[in-house]
């Protein structure tokens, strides 16, 4: 290397050859080739229109579709039909920047759909000018299902399957958000097993484990499907009402939870019996935060776990305590009208002439055996047998019981035999299918040959609208001898246009209306006008409540000739009324 004169080496040179740039073009084009027949990526080319002018055999292996009869195709033929919209919106992003890259819906050959990653790059050509687009895709079936599997380990219990306290808490937020909105409310349940610890600390935790499986398993199936349950921890779970989630709601979803769990459960061979504390809390009113409502349904849950477990509590104690005792009626009016014999009794109030004195019918009355403090009134239990789905089977009960008297007094040649009787019953004995699909003129027939001295009193609301099945009933029944009354007139609706229809014989004239007519000019004037209307029509009118001499006169001057109450005789059980009638006559 020699010095340049200035005491510095020379620089450095290179011979370079120039390159063969056919030859670069020709291997370039060869790595181009054998990148889109090798890639594990569907490539797919098209021109502006989003047909296709090649794909690779990634793309066969990815969609099933043979890359060479899908040339000409428009690729909006493999997304899902629910992407339309996306479809578009591609469409007019590429037009705006030239590229696009997220996830699609894609379909198969077979008809199955799968998510994949999509890029899509505009192409040019030497002008500069879009030619075409290359669209480079990737199934991501299997990332996906992975994902799935990891947020479903993050967000379950592994031992139940149930949602954990973590989605659980994020399911609540969303729901007193999507409440506070709407002005809606929201029901928390605080589950938590009774006498769970012995169970696990004797037989184990592997037959624990089992108990609460098992558990797990009853209670979802006590819930609706838009109901959450999840596990809070050890023996607790959780329960989110956004639908019908007032406290009527609620209290149905716990009794349900609560009858879930009757039935013993066999772990390890063994029977073992268990029920479940649950406390309640509401939105607003026990709490407006997931916290504070979380704490108001755990103070409830110990509440019911103090009232001796096997039981639900609200987070106000008086709430609590009065739905406790609806629920015991309820619970009490179900064993009584399985077994109505060991329960109910009925009495017999006589219906008499206001004029003569003389007995002219019977109205059998329902009693339970043995009045308790709080017991539901004969009317309310009546009522309550409705709301409970039991009313038909509980009158169908007294009708065979009052046809089980008639037969008695016929059989000693009684004179009772003789009176008709009067039932009432509540309307759902109107429609044919009301009790096992027995039609209630069905059913007289299955009891009795001869019903002509029977009457059955339907309240004048149940009248109000017109469908054609009750007439039809109305003529069978009356083809039987039964006779029709109209009950409770005078405190309620009635049309009179479709009772003029109907083969109704007697009208009764509720009390309330009676009570103030000794002393109310206006009640007197409209009595007798009711009584003159039924006049009218056939009907006859009979006064109920008629509870002393005043009531009794001021109805005879209205002209009507009929009545029942205390002030003529009070309700007695058969024998009673068979010493007191036959005393008076």
């Amino acid at each position: 290397m020699q010095d340049d004169g200035n005491g510095s080496p020379p620089p450095l040179t290179l011979a370079v050859t120039p390159p063969d740039v056919a030859a670069l073009a020709a291997a370039s084009s060869a790595w181009t080739s054998a990148a889109f027949e090798h890639s594990h990526a569907g490539i797919i080319i098209t021109d502006l229109a989003q047909r296709i002018l090649l794909a690779n055999p990634a793309f066969e292996k990815i969609t099933g579709y043979g890359r060479h009869e899908v040339v000409g195709w428009d690729v909006k033929r493999f997304h899902h039909i629910e992407q339309n919209d996306d479809y578009h919106h591609q469409r007019h992003v590429l037009a705006q920047l030239g590229h696009w890259q997220g996830e699609v819906t894609c379909r198969r050959r077979n008809g199955e759909h799968y998510p994949e990653l999509l890029t899509i790059n505009t192409l040019y050509d030497e002008q500069q000018q879009a030619c075409g687009y290359v669209r480079v895709f990737i199934d991501i079936s299997a990332l996906k299902a992975h994902q799935s599997h990891l947020q479903l380990k993050a967000h379950h219990d592994p031992l139940t399957g149930l949602a954990n306290r973590s989605l659980f808490d994020d399911y609540l937020q969303r729901a007193l958000h999507h409440a506070q909105r709407q002005d809606g409310e929201v029901a928390l349940l605080f589950i938590d097993l009774d006498r769970f610890k012995p169970i696990n600390d004797s037989l184990g935790h592997s037959a624990g484990d089992t108990l609460l499986k098992q558990v797990a398993r009853r209670l979802s199936q006590a819930l609706r499907s838009d109901d959450m349950l999840a596990r809070f921890g050890g023996d607790e779970f959780l329960v989110l009402l956004q639908h019908e989630a007032g406290v009527d709601g609620a209290q149905a979803v716990a009794l349900r939870l609560q009858e879930a769990l009757e039935a013993p459960f066999k772990v390890s061979d063994r029977r073992l019996p268990m029920s479940a504390s649950i406390g309640i809390a509401l939105y607003p009113r026990d709490g407006d935060s997931p916290e504070e409502l979380m704490r108001s349904a755990d103070g409830a849950m110990y509440s019911a776990k103090h009232a001796g477990g096997g039981c639900h509590a609200f987070v106000d104690p008086l709430l609590s305590q009065q739905l406790q005792h609806q629920l015991a009626i309820e619970l009490a009016l179900r064993e009584a009208i399985a077994d109505p014999d060991s329960a109910f009794h009925l009495v017999y109030q006589p219906q008499c002439d206001l004029v003569s004195g003389e007995v002219i019918g019977l109205e059998a009355l329902l009693r339970w055996h043995a009045a308790q403090p709080g017991q539901p009134s004969p009317r309310d239990c009546i009522l309550l047998a409705r709301k409970l789905g039991l009313a038909v089977r509980l009158d169908r009960w007294v009708i065979g019981e009052v046809i089980a008297q008639q037969r008695a007094w016929r059989d000693i040649g009684s004179t009772l035999a003789e009176m008709p009787i009067a039932v009432n019953i509540v309307d759902d004995h109107l429609r044919g299918d009301a009790t096992d699909r027995v039609p209630l003129d069905h059913f007289l027939r299955q009891h009795t040959d001869d019903a002509s001295w029977l009457t059955l009193e339907i309240a004048c609301d149940s009248l109000a609208d017109e469908p054609e099945s009750t007439q039809h009933l109305f003529k069978r029944l009356q083809r039987l001898g039964v006779n029709l009354a109209l009950d409770e007139l005078g405190d309620g609706h009635v049309n009179f246009a479709y009772l003029s229809h109907l083969p109704i014989n007697q009208a009764k004239i509720n009390g309330v209306l009676i009570k103030g007519i000794a002393h109310d000019p206006r009640s007197q004037a409209l009595l007798g006008g009711i009584q003159r209307l039924l006049e009218t029509l056939g009907v006859e009118c009979i006064a109920v409540g008629v509870e002393n001499e005043e009531i009794a006169d001021a109805v005879r001057r209205q002209g009507i000739k009929l009545a029942q109450g205390n002030h003529l005789a009070k309700p007695m059980p058969a024998g009673e009324l068979s010493a007191w009638y036959d005393a008076r006559y």
